[in-house]
Order: structure tokens, then sequence, then C-alpha cells
């Protein structure tokens, strides 16, 4: 279920964005406030389950479903866990899913989500990777609750009801699609210097610690120059090696992003591929977190604000 939780390798390329003048700082009113960390690109909250210790869990937009990574913590949480059946993810093959009913997921004291979890056994995987220990992951319910809003800079998620929001910045207002229980919106790619640009429908995944994933040949001319350098990726099926391969330009909306690192994948290792039509790749939090990002499934939006005193941003890609 949980479509890519990545961590991103160290490279040695630099990438340059080009913003628009700086953007209004309104925010509508929110009916919960949560903090956030930052770990290897993703965003880690703080959630508890019953009367369980803090948990840390991932905001993943690419999840069908909320998850728990360790069938062990969901028993000890007093869950009850019932048998699902297999699960695709990144990677080839399936695992074996538990799925518990009526969880209640609390922040603050304050219950921010009730419904099925999804229970499964990448926990080890993902803190090889991560460094520490990853608990579980907010996935497509919590996104279909609340417009969820992302501000980078106070490291806040701001949950706002879909039923009265309504979005008074200035902020470039993108269309979104939700295919698969995925948001999916379309930007472009020009892989080489002087060549085409090239339409790309593209999963935005809060789970991706990568500026951008391509799935190699789902466009014609959508294949990586020949210079690459190997990286890993993990899913809930195991851990992959992908070519790293910077494209020289990617557009989203009127952003534009200059030789950025791109991680390139088979699309049999993409198990969205299968449910979401013509899908390109993934557009992932290395970029995200230069903007301000409202989700809004119900309103079928995608709203990004520049951060302002950022016109013009250089940085390492693996910063």
């Amino acid at each position: 279920m949980c479509f890519a939780a990545v961590v991103l390798l160290a490279t040695g390329a630099s990438t340059a964005i080009g913003f628009e003048e700086g953007l209004g700082d309104e925010s509508p009113s929110c009916v919960h406030e949560l903090r956030y960390k930052s770990l290897a690109g993703l965003i880690l909250v703080s959630v508890t389950i019953n009367e369980s210790p803090p948990l840390d869990f991932v905001l993943d937009s690419g999840a069908t479903q909320g998850a728990i990574n360790d069938p062990y913590l969901a028993n000890s949480l007093g869950l009850k866990a019932r048998e699902a059946g297999l699960a695709r993810g990144m990677g080839s093959g399936a695992t074996r899913v538990l799925i518990a009913d009526d969880t209640c997921i609390r922040s603050d004291g304050v219950e921010i989500l009730r419904g099925q979890l999804v229970v499964h056994n990448i926990g080890e995987r993902l803190a090889a990777l991560a460094g520490r220990e990853i608990d579980g992951f907010l996935g497509a319910d919590f996104f279909s609750r609340y417009v969820v809003e992302i501000d980078p800079v106070g490291l806040r998620l701001l949950l706002h009801d879909p039923e009265t929001f309504v979005y008074r910045g200035r902020g470039e207002v993108l269309a979104l699609e939700i295919a698969d229980r995925r948001p999916v919106v379309v930007g472009t790619v020009t892989v080489e210097e002087g060549g085409r640009e090239i339409p790309v429908r593209l999963v935005v995944d809060t789970g991706s610690g990568r500026y951008l994933t391509l799935i190699t040949k789902s466009r014609r001319r959508l294949k990586p120059p020949p210079e690459q350098t190997l990286g890993a990726s993990v899913g809930i099926v195991g851990e992959i090696l992908v070519a790293m391969s910077p494209v020289w330009r990617f557009q989203l909306g009127s952003s534009t992003v200059e030789n950025v690192e791109a991680a390139w994948m088979e699309s049999f290792r993409v198990a969205a591929v299968r449910n979401i039509p013509k899908l390109n790749g993934i557009v992932g939090n290395r970029l995200l977190r230069h903007f301000r990002v409202f989700f809004d499934y119900r309103g079928g939006r995608l709203i990004l604000e520049p951060l302002s005193g950022s016109p013009d941003i250089v940085h390492g890609i693996s910063d």
C-alpha cells in the first residue's frame, strides 16, 4: 500500500530553482496544527494510537492507506489485525499485509483520523536507510479527510476542513487528479539541453525524499542520459537499485528546476503504473519543500506558494 518512502543518496550535482516574486503569507484558519520534523527529506509527525507513547509517522501522499510498519508494534498497541492478502509496492513481487480496523490516531490528544490501518513489515528496512525507526505512514485517508497545508518554514502541518476551506493567497493553483487514491499533476521534462519538452504525469509523493523519479520509456523520449550512477530506494516489497542521472530541466506550473538529479526506474518496479493511466513518475519532497503546499483533494487543486526571500536558490542536491 505504501507507494514510496525513499531516501536520497548523496551526489555532487547542483540545482538551480527559479521562483516568481514572493507571494503573500495569508493562511486560512485551520482545525488542527501539527509540528513536524524533517528527516532525510521526509516529513515526520508525532502521533499516538490508543494510550501509546509518541509514534513517528511519515506524511505520505503516495500511500493509498495509512500504515503501521511493524506487526509487533501493532500487537503491542492492542490492535486487532486481520489477514488482508498480498500488497505490491515499489520493487518486484508482493508482501503479506494485515488490516487493523477502527484505529484512532491522535495528535496532542486530538483525534485527527479514525479508520483502517495497513500493517506490514518494513520497519527494519526503513530504519536502516533513515538511521532511525519510522513507525508508520499517514496516507490517502488523511489527505482525503482534510485540506492539508505544509508550511516548511514553520515546520507545521495545518489541517483545514474541506467543507469550509477558502483559499485567498497568491499561490499558483495546479489541477490535481486523484487516481488510485494518489495525487497526480502534469509537468514537463527536458532530458538534455536542446532536447524537446516531454509532458509527464507525476504522482506528488510526500513520502519520497527525492526531487524527481522518472519511469524509463514510459514515453518514447523519456530515457536516461548515458552517464549514470546507482542509487537505492525502498518500498514495502524491498530495496531496489535505481539509475541516477540528471535532467536538464523540469517544470511544474511556472516553477522551473534545472540540472535536477532524477532517479530512473523500469515500469515493472512501480506498482502504481498498473492503476494510474499513462504515469511517468514521481515528484517528491526535495522540490516541494521550496513551497508552502496545499493538497486539496476534494477541490482537485494543488496550491504552491514559493517561499518568500528565495527568488533564486542554488544548492547541493543532497542537502
